[in-house]
Order: C-alpha cells, then sequence, then structure tokens
C-alpha cells in the first residue's frame, strides 16, 4: 500500500512552493473554502445516467435486506454539558399542508412535476464523492414521490457531469437554467458560477462552494454545508475537550488557496492552549516535512490537504508521527480512508451528521434517521449494505439537503398560497432554527446571516470487524459540536464572507 500512497503524494503535492514556517498570532482569517468534509482521492466513474435527459428520482430496485423496525428511542445518548448543538427530536415540518396542490408559476414546475437541475463532478476528482450523493438525493426525492410528492407533484432530475471544470460548470448551469428550464439546481458548488447564478436569480442549494456563497451579495445561493475553518474549529476543540488531547505545538497541513485563513486557524488553537502553530503547504516530498516535525516534536498534526497521503506514506518510510494524532475534515471521507485503511487507523475523523444509527446522541434511531434507514434501503440499497458508506457525511448530509429542498417547495405552498422561485426563496430566506434531528440545526439562510450546517461530531476511524479489514467511525463527542465556544457571531460565517467580497 505504500507505493499508492507516495503516488497519490507525488501527484497532489508538487508544484504547491508558497512561504511556510511559524505564524505569528493575528487576527482571525476572513477567508475560506466552503468544507466538503469528504474530497475524492482518485478519479472514479459512477454508473448514473448521463444523457442529461429528465428522469425519474431513482432507478434503483429495492434491497431484501430489512431496516430495524424496532421503536426509536428519543432519549439523547448524553447529555454532557460541553456539547454546543441542541438535540431536537423531530424532524422539521413546515406548516400543514394545503388538501390539494397550489398554483404555480415560473420555469420547472406544473401540475404534474418539479424539475430540479444538478450540476455534479461525476467524471473528474469528485466522483466517488459524487455516486454517493447522487444515489442519495435520488432516494430521498424517491421517498417524497412514493409519499406523493412535493405539494402533489412529482419531483424529477436532470443531473449533468461538470467534470471539476469551473467552465463546464457555467456551461451546465446554462442548460439546465436556459435550455432545460429547471426550478432550481443543486450542486456541490465548490465550481458555482456565481456571478451567473446572481444575474438569473437562480435558486441554488449548494452542498460546498467557495466562501463567497455564504455572502449577502448572492442570496439566491443557499449553502446547505459549513466552512472549512469553521469545521476544523470544531475538530480542535473536540480533540482536546473530548479525545483529552494537550498539543502544544501543533502543525497544519494547508491547501495554498485557503492561507488567508491562517491566521483563524493558529487562533484557535492558542485558544485551546497550543503555544506554536507551524503552517506549511503541500510540499513536492513530505519527507522533509516529516522530518522537520519530528524534530520540532509536534504534538498534533491538523489535516486541511487531500496531500495527507502522501505525508502518509513519508511516515511510514520514517517511522515517525506525532505523538498525539492526526487527520481532520479532509480524512473523514470513507472512499479516500479505504485507499489506505490500515495507515488511517486511529485517524480523527467526523462528520456534519450523526451517524445513522443516532449515535452520539442517541442510544438508537430515532425518527428522523429511521426515514433515513428506510427510504435508503429501498431506494439506495448498494449505499444500505454498506455500514461505513451508510454512516458517511455524503450520504447523510445530502438526504437533510433534499429535505430541504422539499420543504422549500412545501413551504412555499403553504406561506405564498403559490409555488414560484421567488416563494421558494422567500420561504428558505425566512426560515428559524430548521432541523431534521440528523444534522446540525440551519439557523438561518437569510443573504445576511447564512449559517449553514455548522456543526460536526468528531472521533476516530478504528477496524471494523465486520467485514475484516474495514473502517468505521467511532465519535467520542456526545452530540454534534459548534463554534459556540469561540464566542463568535450566529452570522460569522456571512461576515466573513462578505469582507472578503467587499
Amino acid at each position: 500500500m505504500l507505493h499508492i500512497l507516495k503516488s497519490i503524494g507525488q501527484q497532489l503535492m508538487g508544484g504547491n512552493r508558497v512561504l511556510t514556517g511559524t505564524r505569528k498570532r493575528g487576527v482571525a482569517g476572513l477567508v475560506a473554502l466552503v468544507g466538503v468534509f469528504a474530497l475524492a482521492a482518485a478519479a472514479c466513474s459512477s454508473d448514473s445516467d448521463e444523457s442529461g435527459e429528465s428522469k425519474p428520482a431513482s432507478t434503483e430496485s429495492a434491497s431484501s435486506e430489512t431496516a430495524s423496525s424496532e421503536p426509536a428511542s428519543s432519549e439523547p445518548a448524553s447529555s454532557d454539558p460541553g456539547s454546543t448543538e441542541g438535540t431536537t427530536l423531530e424532524p422539521v415540518d413546515t406548516d400543514p399542508a394545503p388538501t390539494g396542490p397550489v398554483p404555480a408559476s415560473g420555469q420547472g414546475i406544473d401540475d404534474e412535476r418539479v424539475l430540479i437541475g444538478v450540476s455534479i463532478d461525476k467524471s473528474g476528482p469528485f466522483g466517488p464523492v459524487s455516486a454517493e450523493l447522487e444515489a442519495a438525493l435520488t432516494a430521498r426525492f424517491e421517498v417524497a414521490n412514493a409519499e406523493g410528492g412535493a405539494n402533489g407533484r412529482q419531483i424529477e432530475t436532470i443531473i449533468l457531469d461538470d467534470k471539476a471544470d469551473p467552465t463546464q460548470a457555467l456551461e451546465n448551469f446554462r442548460q439546465l437554467w436556459e435550455r432545460d428550464k429547471v426550478f432550481a439546481i443543486y450542486t456541490l458548488g465548490t465550481n458555482a458560477p456565481l456571478e451567473y447564478i446572481q444575474a438569473n436569480d437562480i435558486p441554488t442549494f449548494a452542498f460546498a462552494g467557495p466562501i463567497e456563497s455564504f455572502s449577502s451579495a448572492y442570496p439566491t445561493i443557499l449553502p446547505l454545508g459549513s466552512l472549512t475553518p469553521a469545521w476544523t474549529a470544531q475538530t480542535a476543540f473536540s480533540v482536546v475537550e473530548y479525545g483529552g488531547l494537550a498539543p502544544k505545538t501543533v502543525a497544519v497541513l494547508y491547501d495554498p488557496i485557503n492561507e488567508p485563513l491562517n491566521d483563524f486557524v493558529e487562533d484557535y488553537w492558542m485558544q485551546l492552549g497550543a503555544e506554536e502553530v507551524i503552517f506549511d503547504p503541500p510540499p513536492a516530498d513530505c519527507s522533509a516535512l516529516v522530518l522537520k516535525y519530528q524534530e520540532a516534536e509536534v504534538d498534533y498534526w491538523e489535516w486541511q490537504s487531500i496531500a495527507f497521503l502522501g505525508c502518509l506514506a513519508a511516515e511510514d518510510t520514517i517511522g515517525w508521527q506525532p505523538s498525539m494524532g492526526q487527520g481532520g475534515p479532509i480524512a473523514s471521507q470513507i472512499a479516500i480512508a479505504r485507499l489506505v485503511p490500515d495507515q488511517m487507523i486511529g485517524v480523527v475523523a467526523g462528520s456534519p451528521n450523526r451517524l445513522a444509527d443516532g449515535r452520539p446522541t442517541f442510544d438508537e434511531p430515532t425518527e428522523a434517521h429511521q426515514a433515513y434507514l428506510d427510504g435508503m434501503e429501498e431506494f439506495a440499497p448498494k449505499i444500505f449494505a454498506d455500514e461505513a458508506a451508510l454512516n458517511g457525511t455524503i450520504p447523510m448530509l445530502i438526504w437533510v439537503g433534499g429535505s430541504f429542498i422539499i420543504d422549500a417547495i412545501e413551504g412555499a405552498a403553504v406561506d405564498s398560497g403559490e409555488i414560484s422561485q421567488e416563494s421558494a426563496l422567500d420561504w428558505a430566506w425566512n426560515i428559524e432554527d430548521w432541523d431534521t434531528g440528523i444534522a446540525g440545526v440551519i439557523h438561518s439562510a437569510a443573504p445576511d446571516c447564512k449559517t449553514g450546517n455548522d456543526a460536526t461530531i468528531w472521533g476516530n476511524w478504528i477496524e471494523n470487524p465486520d467485514p475484516d479489514g474495514d473502517l468505521i467511525l467511532e465519535p467520542y463527542t456526545p452530540d454534534l459540536i459548534d463554534n459556540e465556544w469561540l464566542g463568535v457571531d450566529p452570522c460569522y460565517l456571512t461576515q466573513f464572507a462578505d469582507e472578503l467580497t467587499g
């Protein structure tokens, strides 16, 4: 497996040379990328339809396995006061739906259906992520369709491949909006054409994207995830508060595009008791970096770049690792962890969701978790049969994103008596504490306060004995953790983005 690590490291680390070294403590940086908890380490094509034609939300057959029929528990597994996220049990509902379909106006919707466009990277480096995304989003829409649709309308999707290319992403948005006339667009967000979205007032639901997507300058972009520095701050708090670590010397492997946020990163580590924070971008050869950290007696290594895979190889060769561990959001996707399972055991990993069985908050699945399990069993049986994937960041958060889209349509019908792009956006802009009980609460999606899903659980990758040699996340936080401990304003993500965009 060492040769795989070296090969990946050589591909990912070359040519990223910028100033390195220990940084002086300063003002929190205001620039970041939206955190995609999972980044694919290798290209992988999905087996889904790439024709661009509209289709029902699912074509997968039902699984013969059955989900647990035990009653859901409403008791939290822990009431630890250190947990900063609430423990709402019931999924959020809009007001009672009208007895029948309400009138609709605008494109992508008629009396029978609502058409959602999807632009994701299916054939580039995000391939494994997008395959899970498509399966989970399809499953969520099919569950809604089986229950009568969104305000009596069947949800259909058109899914296009942006190949991780911003130019192709723009062409996809043009096709979906101008030719296919979709009602709204869902995207991973990293290549979202912000100016085109703004110019056309396109309702855009984003799993991730650039920090600008949180800005009030782009009111129709609704980010459902969070920002990389927000999630890594929660990682740091969790390993100290719940992991029992007290690192004094911390190293951070950052992506050069995120360099302006390094002051923010240093600030939260200093608040947690660190005395020195060393920042380095991905080097051409990680061996020198590992030797540098060994000499500096680094206690903990925070990974923000996929290049950590190459550094794992260097650690194996040199025979050294930080004494208190290493990891972060970038190491939290099962598709990445499975590339090098032996090296990932013990690595710090997490998720912006509670696990499918309700942990760590609940002792067994709640009603919301059981709905997820049942829906994935019926409409995404491949993922349902894969325990680690079923608990994964992508399927669960995408399921939640699909629920948000459905609620936006049905909420528009209730609040406005008609469904249109404008009424769906108006519903989203006026939500308060939207919560499925699975992921973190979206406190607001108003243009001047886009909170996203800014909460996570943390633990370690451990060996899963069934199947032998696989990995599974074992959380040690008592619940979802947000950044209340930092004393940030509830709207701090939008404030960060607005300072950047001016």
